[in-house]
């Protein structure tokens, strides 16, 4: 009895029932309402499962990357609404870092004027919510461009109208296909050529032309390879017909002005992140950098910026899952990504509610444990290693 006691008054006995305990009854929770849903939806005659996925969609989708038609079934417009929800996501990610930062430095630059702009931006976008920007970017500024007929025009071959931006298409990409591999590669040996140099400046204190070498494999190359592409490449140029452009590829005013929003408010939040972390480095370490005769832009990227970004991370993981969750807001304006497409076409056509919000959440849930994860192991990358 003693042992018996002894053993459940154990810490780790205590948390570990505990726990279990709690498991228990999160699981007794679920079940509960899932029976209680499928019960009122067999009462009510709604038919539950996936085999609504296998049913024709008959729904048009205006912008589109993975080939789906009217023709295909549900599940072809899950993958395309996915597919729309993760390309605003990634591009307004990378924008919206690279503006972020851009203004972050610029808010602790000693020039008065770029000082008090860059601040003036900041407070402007954190107090002023999410959907205005949406809604000012699809309604002020896209709605405001000429009707097709009075397109702006790019170099007479892409068309700007208030219908979005219709650009050449290439009738064959063979081509860009090979271009795409010769860029990887380039930049792969990018990579090796900056590890090899690192690895010999540690070991012999010289330096190698880095900096050169990477001016040609990162941008040289890709240069050539696109323009190489481009010249034998036949391409499907777009031409005015009646009221609108036909041929080419539509970029519709919907995916710009939600990827505007996304990138311009996101990015004075990163901004404020960049400030931080650039202001939470010791004053010693630029004072040391200067000593040694460093100029003001190569301490800020190779002495302040490398120790900043071990603050930056975590907060801006968050920024990255929010750009994520807040690509939702395109649905305000007819984006046709997963909740546009899933959650407000199919849902309506087929009624199952439960099944289409599971999915939804599961596909948003997964590419944010993505980004979490990734974001962690670059965070663990750059950590001091202390013993």
């Amino acid at each position: 009895m003693d042992k018996a006691l002894a053993f459940i008054n154990d810490k780790r006995v205590r948390g570990l029932l505990y726990q279990a305990a709690l498991l228990l009854g999160l699981v007794g929770l679920i079940v509960y309402f899932v029976r209680n849903a499928s019960e009122n939806m067999v009462k009510a005659g709604i038919a539950s499962g996936f085999d609504f996925l296998w049913r024709t969609s008959g729904i048009e989708v205006p912008f589109v990357l993975t080939g789906y038609t009217q023709q295909d079934n549900i599940l072809g417009l899950f993958w395309a609404g996915v597919a729309n929800t993760m390309l605003v996501t990634v591009i307004a990610i990378a924008l919206a870092t690279l503006l972020g930062f851009v203004v972050g430095i610029a808010r602790l630059s000693s020039h008065w004027l770029l000082s008090t702009i860059a601040g003036a931006y900041i407070e402007f976008v954190r107090n002023i919510p999410l959907l205005f920007f949406v809604l000012f970017w699809y309604f002020g500024v896209i709605a405001a461009l000429p009707a097709p007929r009075d397109s702006l025009s790019v170099f007479s071959v892409a068309f700007l109208n208030n219908r979005g931006l219709t650009i050449p298409l290439p009738d064959a990409p063979a081509n860009f296909r090979w271009a795409l591999l010769a860029i990887l590669l380039a930049w792969l040996a990018q990579w090796l050529v900056a590890r090899w140099a690192r690895l010999r400046k540690e070991r012999t204190g010289q330096d190698a032309p880095v900096l050169t070498i990477g001016l040609v494999l990162v941008i040289l190359v890709p240069v050539l390879a696109v323009t190489y592409a481009s010249l034998t490449t036949r391409w499907d140029v777009p031409v005015l017909r009646g009221f609108n452009y036909r041929g080419g590829f539509v970029v519709i005013p919907e995916f710009v002005a939600l990827l505007a929003a996304l990138v311009t408010y996101t990015a004075g939040f990163i901004a404020e992140i960049v400030r931080g972390g650039i202001q939470a480095v010791p004053h010693g370490q630029t004072e040391a950098a200067s000593a040694l005769g460093l100029r003001r832009p190569q301490i800020l990227r190779l002495v302040t910026i490398p120790q900043a970004m071990r603050i930056m991370v975590p907060p801006m993981t968050n920024q990255y899952l929010n750009v994520l969750k807040n690509s939702s807001f395109g649905a305000a304006i007819a984006y046709p990504d997963i909740v546009s497409l899933f959650m407000g076409s199919a849902l309506t056509n087929t009624g199952q509610a439960i099944e289409i919000i599971a999915m939804t959440l599961a596909v948003y849930l997964v590419i944010g444990l993505a980004v979490s994860a990734f974001m962690n192991w670059y965070n663990a990358r750059i950590a001091l290693v202390t013993r």
